[in-house]
């Protein structure tokens, strides 16, 4: 793949900036809101005593959207668990991008495996009712799967980048004074 301006690593970058868009934006919101959910729950139960029983469990499930939808920005900066020992001793380039299609295809394998399953969880979620709101869990269990699309398509794109542009290199080491 060429590396031109308008060429295949080109669409592949700008497609993984916007997922990475849509991600960032979303959990700057949903936690944004989560933040004010909290405040709101806090003076109405310390400064005007009397607790709203709805903040607790909005609250909640906002954290839970934000967490799952941030699994894609982690993705894209690449600071998810991963096995860098052993990556950054290998020196040779075609056995190292064996490694990375490896670890790519086992979370790939994972992320989908989730994606399946959270499928039926949240189907089945219809079936329930939040506690304090008259609202299907739906809504809260559908954070699964929308983070697990984003995860597929974000771990997608950055395999194809990182095959195209060769960049397997080994990671230098960052030294922290304490």
């Amino acid at each position: 793949m060429s590396e031109g301006k308008g060429g295949p690593t080109a669409a592949l970058e700008k497609a993984s900036d916007v997922i990475d868009a849509i991600g960032g934006a979303l959990c700057a919101g949903l936690f944004g809101a989560m933040t004010l959910v909290v405040i709101v729950g806090v003076f109405f139960r310390y400064v005007v005593n009397a607790p709203l029983s709805w903040t607790e469990e909005i609250s909640r499930y906002l954290m839970i959207w934000g967490a799952s939808v941030g699994i894609s920005l982690g993705v894209r900066a690449e600071e998810h668990v991963g096995l860098t020992v052993i990556l950054d001793a290998i020196k040779s380039r075609p056995v190292r991008m064996v490694f990375h299609t490896c670890i790519y295809l086992m979370v790939l394998g994972f992320v989908s495996v989730m994606f399946y399953y959270s499928l039926a969880m949240t189907r089945d979620g219809k079936y329930m009712q939040m506690q304090s709101l008259d609202m299907s869990m739906v809504i809260a269990f559908a954070a699964v799967p929308v983070a697990m699309l984003l995860a597929i398509a974000q771990l997608t794109l950055m395999y194809l980048l990182k095959f195209a542009r060769g960049d397997d290199k080994p990671r230098g080491t960052t030294v922290i004074d304490i």
